[in-house]
């Protein structure tokens, strides 16, 4: 069985967020937001999460939307439904899953700044990866 976990930090303490990660035992942390930057949040910034976990953090950008799909769902221009439907196209048409062996997979965590993963492209992200790979579970921290 492959445990894949996501996480969103905005709501979270510092503290926290780590405690999360540590106690689901996440070994891997794989940021997949479009910018690894938060004004509000500096400690989520790429840069420290990197100096703290180190080699267990990973910014794979490929696993993010793209401008363009972001400012159209963010402006209104498009439902959910329809940012969905265009995500998961654009994941299919980039073959995530390449970047992904079993072994990375198993215990990673997908990184994202939302707080809940029901409109977050996290949760496509873990989707579209546990029907690539045989036997995934995965848990929303």
């Amino acid at each position: 069985m492959i445990s894949l976990f996501t996480i969103g930090f905005c709501g979270k303490k510092e503290a926290e967020f780590y405690n999360l990660l540590n106690h689901a035992g996440v070994k891997t942390l794989v940021d997949i937001r479009l910018w690894r930057t938060s004004r509000f949040v500096p400690w989520a910034n790429g840069g420290s999460l990197k100096l703290m976990l180190k080699e267990r953090y990973i910014y794979m950008p490929d696993c993010s939307p793209t401008k363009e799909l972001l400012d159209s769902y963010k402006a209104g221009g498009i439902t959910w439904a329809e940012y969905e439907k265009v995500f998961n196209e654009l994941i299919n048409e980039r073959r995530i899953e390449k970047r992904f062996s079993p072994d990375l997979l198993d215990k990673s965590c997908l990184l994202c700044s939302e707080k809940s993963p029901e409109m977050c492209h996290r949760r496509l992200v873990a989707e579209y990866l546990a029907d690539k790979f045989v036997d995934v579970e995965s848990r929303h921290l």
